[in-house]
C-alpha cells in the first residue's frame, strides 16, 4: 500500500497530461454545443445565472466599481465580464465566449487534479485522476452553466497544490493570495481562512519541527489573502461606509440552510423572499427589519439571521442536529441536489448528460472507499503526508457544506478533493486482494461508504417535485417572452399534478390573462370582450383570489402586482390603485409597481370632476415620480412625468 516512499514520487508524462486535457476539453465544448443547441434556457439565464450575467454586462460596459455592498461574491461577474467585454456586444455570442473559455478551465482543471494525484500518490494514480475528473458528469455539464463552479475548480486544484507543497514563504503567500481568491468565489472558502492561516503551524508540529519558520509561513497566508481581500474591503468600504470582508449575504445563507422549515437544507424559497436575485437582498433586509422592530442595514442583517440560527439551534438542538445529519448525507450521495439548475432536467435536452460517464455513484463512492482504505494506512503509520493533509481538507470542506446550504455546485468541488483517493483506491484495491485480512478491516468502511452513496435520500416524490419546480421556471421564462403557446403545455401539465398549490394558481392567472390579452389586442374591436377571453379572465381572477387565501406573503404580493396590471389594462383605476398599493406593502421600493401606481392614479385624477381632487390626486403621482426620477434617472419616467405636469392646472 501507499507510503511516505512513494509520495510525489513523480508526475504524469506530457503525454498522459495532454490526452487528460483533450478529452476534458472535447467533452465539455461537446456538452456546450449540445447544450445552446438544445436547452430551453441556454440564451435564457434565471435565477443566479441572471444576476450574474446582467452583473456582468454591467461590468462589460464600464460600470466597474457598483454602487452597494456585495451581497453576492463579486470575482466570477468580473471574470465573466471581462469576457463579455472581449466577446463584442451580442449577449448570445458572449454567453458562447464565456461558456468555451469555461470549458478550457475545466481542462486546465483536469490537468491541475492529474499533477495533484501524483504529488499526493504517484504518476499512475495522477493520470487516473486527471482521467476521471475529465470524465466525470457533473463537472462536465457545469462548463455549459453561467455560475462560479467553472471558475473556482481550477483555482480550488491550484490552491491544493500549492498547500500540499508549501515551504517557503513565497509559496506559503501564494497559498492565501489563492485562498483569498477562493473566498471571493464561495464565501465558505471565508471560514477556511483562518485553519489555512495556520496550517504551516499545524504541519512543523506534525512533522516536529522548529516553528520560527512555521510562523513566518502562517503570516505570509494571512498577508497571501489580505492581499486578495484588500480591493473587495476598500471597494465596500467605499461604497457602503463599513468594512466588510466580501459579502453582507453571510448570515442569509446560514439562515437558508439551518432553519426548521427547511429539514434538509437544501436550496429553498421562503415567504418573503422572492426567487429574483435582483430583489433578494432587499427582502432579507426588510423581513429582518420587521422582525427587529427597527430599520437594519446590510450587515447587521447577516448578523440578525445568523443570530436567528443560534436562538433557533440552542432552543431545538435535536432537529438541528438532524438537519445538519441530512445535509452530510445529501454531500455524499449520488443525487445532484438542485440549486439553480436541476442535472435530471437537463439531461432532457442534452444527450451528453446521459451518456454512461461516471457521476457521483461512481467516483463517490471510489473516493470515500478510498479515503477509509487510506484512513488504515494512516493508522498503521504507512499513510502520506500529503494525503493526509488533501483529507483534512476534504474533511473541513464538507463540514461548511453541511453547515451552509447543501446543493450540487456546493458539493461540486469536493470531487477535487476526492478524485486522486477513488483513483488510488481503484489501483490500490487489485493489491489489497493478496492481503486478505487488510481487505476484511477496511470493508465496514466500505459498506459506510456504500450506504452514504447510494441509499437514497429523497423519495421518488422529491425528484419528481425537482422536475416540476424546473418546469414551472420555465414556463415563466416562456410567458414573460409572450410564447404563450411554448408554456401552455407545462402550465396544464403542472395545474394537473398541483391543482392546489399557491405558485402554479399564480402561474396559470398570468398565462390565461397573457392569451385573454393578446385575444384582446389583436382583435379589430379593441376593448370588446369575446366570451372565450372572459371565460379567462374570469378564471385569471379566481386563481388569483386563491392565491391571496392560501399563498405565502411574496405569492401575495405576486398576485396583487397581476391584478393590479389587469385592472390598470381594463381601466379599472380605482381597482388598480387599490392592489398596487397592497402590493407595495411587501416591497415599497419596487419602482415598478411604484411607477405604474404614478400612471393609475394621474388617470383617476383626469376622471375627477372637482378641480381639487384632480388637482391633489396629480400632484401626488407627480411626487412618486419624481421620487422615481430622483433615484434612477430614466426616459420613460421623464416622459410620464412631463405628461403629468403638464395635467396639472396651473
Amino acid at each position: 500500500m501507499s507510503g511516505e516512499s512513494r509520495e510525489g514520487r513523480e508526475r504524469p508524462g506530457w503525454l498522459a497530461l495532454a490526452l487528460v486535457a483533450l478529452l476534458a476539453l472535447v467533452l465539455r465544448l461537446w456538452c456546450v454545443a449540445q447544450y445552446e443547441r438544445e436547452h430551453p434556457l441556454a440564451q435564457r439565464p434565471t435565477i443566479d445565472e441572471a444576476s450574474y450575467d446582467s452583473w456582468a454586462r454591467e461590468i462589460a460596459g464600464g460600470e466597474i466599481v457598483g454602487r452597494e455592498i456585495f451581497f453576492q461574491e463579486p470575482l466570477y461577474p468580473y471574470f465573466l465580464g471581462a469576457v463579455y467585454a472581449l466577446a463584442g456586444d451580442e449577449p448570445a455570442a458572449q454567453r458562447t465566449a464565456a461558456r468555451h473559455v469555461q470549458a478550457a478551465l475545466g481542462a486546465l482543471t483536469a490537468v491541475l487534479v492529474a499533477l495533484l494525484g501524483a504529488r499526493v500518490f504517484d504518476a499512475r494514480v495522477g493520470a487516473l485522476a486527471g482521467l476521471l475528473f475529465a470524465l466525470y458528469l457533473p463537472a462536465v455539464w457545469f462548463a455549459a452553466l453561467l455560475l462560479k463552479p467553472a471558475l473556482f475548480l481550477p483555482l480550488l486544484a491550484a490552491f491544493l497544490l500549492v498547500l500540499l507543497e508549501a515551504r517557503s514563504w513565497r509559496q506559503w503567500l501564494l497559498a492565501g493570495a489563492l485562498a483569498g481568491l477562493g473566498a471571493l468565489l464561495r464565501g465558505n472558502m471565508l471560514v477556511l481562512l483562518p485553519l489555512i492561516a495556520l496550517w504551516p503551524v499545524a504541519r512543523a508540529l506534525g512533522e516536529r519541527r522548529g516553528l520560527r519558520s512555521a510562523f513566518a509561513g502562517a503570516a505570509a497566508v494571512v498577508a497571501g489573502v489580505a492581499l486578495a481581500l484588500a480591493p473587495v474591503v476598500l471597494r465596500n468600504h467605499h461604497v457602503g461606509g463599513r468594512f466588510v470582508l466580501t459579502t453582507s449575504g453571510a448570515g442569509t445563507n446560514v439562515y437558508g440552510g439551518n432553519n426548521l422549515d427547511n429539514p434538509f437544507g437544501v436550496a429553498t424559497e421562503f415567504d418573503w423572499v422572492r426567487g429574483v436575485p435582483e430583489h433578494e437582498a432587499g427582502d432579507w433586509r426588510r423581513e429582518a427589519s420587521r422582525r427587529a422592530g427597527r430599520e437594519l442595514d446590510p450587515t447587521e442583517t447577516s448578523s440578525y439571521w445568523l443570530s436567528a440560527v443560534l436562538e433557533s439551534a440552542r432552543k431545538h438542538p435535536r432537529e438541528h442536529a438532524l438537519i445538519l445529519w441530512r445535509k452530510l448525507r445529501l454531500a455524499l450521495n449520488r443525487y445532484e441536489v438542485p440549486d439553480n439548475h436541476f442535472f435530471d432536467w437537463d439531461q432532457r435536452f442534452v444527450p451528453l448528460l446521459r451518456a454512461p460517464l461516471p457521476g457521483f455513484s461512481v467516483v463517490g463512492l471510489a473516493g470515500l472507499c478510498g479515503l477509509g482504505l487510506f484512513a488504515l494506512d494512516v493508522l498503521r503509520r504507512r499513510g502520506s503526508r500529503r494525503g493526509v493533509e488533501l483529507a483534512l481538507f476534504f474533511g473541513l470542506y464538507l463540514g461548511t457544506i453541511v453547515a451552509t446550504v447543501m446543493s450540487d455546485r456546493a458539493r461540486l468541488p469536493l470531487v477535487i478533493a476526492l478524485v486522486p483517493f477513488a483513483a488510488w483506491f481503484a489501483l490500490e484495491l487489485r493489491r489489497a486482494f493478496d492481503a486478505p485480512r487488510s481487505l476484511l478491516a477496511a470493508s465496514p468502511l466500505f459498506a459506510l461508504s456504500a450506504w452514504f452513496v447510494l441509499a437514497p435520500v429523497f423519495d421518488a416524490r422529491r425528484s419528481a417535485s425537482d422536475l416540476d419546480e424546473r418546469d414551472h421556471n420555465l414556463a415563466v421564462q416562456l410567458i414573460a417572452e409572450g410564447q404563450l403557446e411554448g408554456a401552455t403545455p407545462l402550465v396544464e401539465s403542472l395545474l394537473a399534478r398541483h391543482p392546489g398549490a399557491a405558485r402554479v394558481a399564480l402561474l396559470a392567472a398570468e398565462h390565461e390573462y397573457r392569451r385573454a390579452r393578446a385575444t384582446l389586442d389583436a382583435s379589430p374591436r379593441a376593448g370588446r370582450i369575446d366570451e372565450a377571453s372572459g371565460r379567462l379572465l374570469e378564471s385569471a381572477f379566481k386563481r388569483l383570489e386563491a392565491v391571496h387565501r392560501r399563498g405565502s406573503a411574496q405569492e401575495r404580493f405576486r398576485a396583487d402586482a397581476l391584478a393590479g396590471a389587469m385592472h390598470q389594462y381594463f381601466g379599472h383605476w380605482d381597482q388598480a390603485e387599490r392592489r398596487y398599493r397592497a402590493a407595495l406593502g411587501f416591497d415599497a421600493s419596487d419602482r415598478d409597481l411604484r411607477r405604474r401606481l404614478a400612471v393609475v392614479i394621474a388617470e383617476q385624477a383626469m376622471l375627477a370632476t372637482d378641480p381639487a381632487a384632480r388637482s391633489t390626486r396629480l400632484a401626488e403621482s407627480i411626487v412618486l415620480l419624481e421620487g422615481l426620477q430622483a433615484e434612477a434617472p430614466d426616459a420613460e419616467v421623464r416622459a410620464l412625468l412631463e405628461s403629468v405636469r403638464a395635467a396639472q392646472p396651473d
